[in-house]
């Protein structure tokens, strides 16, 4: 009996001593998790425009005889001004933010035509096997869809930036000029892409044989021009269905710096599309002041002779002149000017980051995302009408009513309403679908 209740208090003693050095493992592990964690560091504010791309967007505006990427105001009557300003209908961006795309040739009478970006791809027996088309992205809001019961395309706030191509490629992104830095400050940009990009209608998943190429820039000396050789671009990386933050550093050399952000995908998919939010601009180490000269003293003491006269009289009575000599120690502090050599700022080489979120997490609180639009199932294409047309309606365009209706590629739509460039449509308009 003795033997029995021995044995049980070993096996009891043995089973505890097993079980404790499992829970000092645990907790160890817990702290070292909580250690490689990246630890905040102290930046300065966020100095960009708008960094949630929140709020209503606006198409963008600029010059007939300009760059199409600089943005300028649109004028109150397009109508009467469209010999100065265009308004590119398919382009609209949150307020402080521009877009910037390669612009596709549309001239098919240059004899280089296929080999600078073609807009189209004609049936006939000149064009190349290769060929391939491009154009320039329509950007919209997500607020709106088109995936409303689909994934969140955003990461925080309201809203967010999309732009895409339908079965073509393109070279483009966003970019804002930024003021309150100064030359030498480092500076960091960062910002959350994602891509999605498939040959079908599924808006979880992409096709991973495709390459997005996305990157992100600053140009320390506050350019607007995508293809100067002063932006620092990061290496291009991906990101399919899910947001992933990007990020640069650069030092500055001018009192404004402008942030980029870029993608140029290989294959022209279905839906070639990018998403972008949440971006941010920080100043993460001051440029150093010069430092005043350096201020010293040093006692300079040095003797000097005064010679007086006094009238002294004798005890006879009479008046004498005497000389009177006195040495006197005369000390002053004289200043010493040392400059001291001013150390200039370290330019440091474009850091990239690639922190994948599954379920974004930023080191700021976000709350979940609920949509507030009305939920249409998700489908592929919309059946045509019996009547053979569709009636436009606020917000539409004619590449987003082709890809609604399958109608590939989409200026067969324009060609089945003579339709030209810019290819404006009003509300009300029939289109003819088929």
């Amino acid at each position: 009996m003795q033997s029995k209740r021995l044995l049980a208090v070993l096996t009891l003693t043995f089973a505890f001593l097993m079980v404790l050095p499992l829970g000092g493992a645990f907790a160890s592990s817990g702290v070292a998790d909580d250690a490689l964690q990246p630890k905040p560091e102290t930046v300065g504010p966020n100095l960009l425009t708008n960094p949630g791309m929140e709020g209503q967007f606006v198409k963008q505006c600029s010059l007939r005889n300009g760059p199409h990427w600089i943005q300028v105001p649109c004028p109150a009557n397009y109508s009467d001004e469209t010999a100065t300003y265009m308004q590119w209908e398919t382009t609209q961006v949150p307020f402080g933010w521009s877009a910037w795309w390669r612009q596709p040739n549309n001239n098919f009478d240059d004899p280089n035509f296929f080999n600078t970006y073609p807009h189209y791809c004609p049936d006939r027996k000149s064009t190349p096997a290769d060929c391939v088309p491009w154009h320039n992205p329509e950007y919209r809001d997500t607020l709106g869809g088109p995936q409303e019961t689909g994934p969140s395309r955003k990461v925080a706030g309201d809203n967010s930036q999309k732009y895409f191509t339908f079965y073509s490629l393109h070279e483009a992104g966003l970019y804002q000029v930024v003021s309150g830095v100064k030359p030498g400050d480092l500076v960091r940009f960062t910002i959350f892409l994602e891509g999605w990009s498939t040959g079908n209608n599924d808006p979880f998943k992409s096709d991973l044989n495709q390459r997005m190429n996305m990157q992100v820039g600053i140009d320390p000396t506050g350019g607007n021009d995508p293809w100067s050789s002063n932006i620092i671009w990061t290496s291009p990386a991906e990101s399919f269905d899910k947001f992933t933050q990007f990020a640069v550093e650069a030092v500055t050399r001018n009192n404004v710096v402008s942030v980029w952000t870029k993608s140029r995908p290989m294959y022209a998919l279905q839906h070639v599309d990018v998403y972008a939010d949440e971006a941010s601009l920080t100043v993460v180490q001051p440029a150093k002041a010069a430092k005043a000269p350096v201020k010293s003293t040093r006692v300079v003491t040095s003797t000097k002779i005064i010679t007086t006269t006094r009238q002294i009289t004798g005890t006879d009575g009479i008046v004498y002149t005497a000389l009177i000599t006195q040495s006197v120690i005369v000390t002053k502090t004289v200043p010493i000017t040392t400059a001291k050599p001013v150390t200039a700022t370290k330019s440091t080489k474009p850091v990239t980051t690639t922190k994948s979120t599954n379920s974004v997490t930023t080191t700021k609180t976000t709350k979940p995302v609920t949509s507030t639009v009305s939920t249409k199932p998700v489908s592929g294409t919309l059946p045509t009408p019996a009547s053979g047309t569709y009636t436009v309606v606020r917000g539409d365009t004619l590449i987003a009513i082709a890809r609604r209706f399958g109608i590939t590629p989409w200026w067969r739509l324009a060609e089945l309403n003579n339709l030209t460039e810019p290819y404006k449509i009003e509300v009300g308009q029939a289109l003819k679908l088929k």
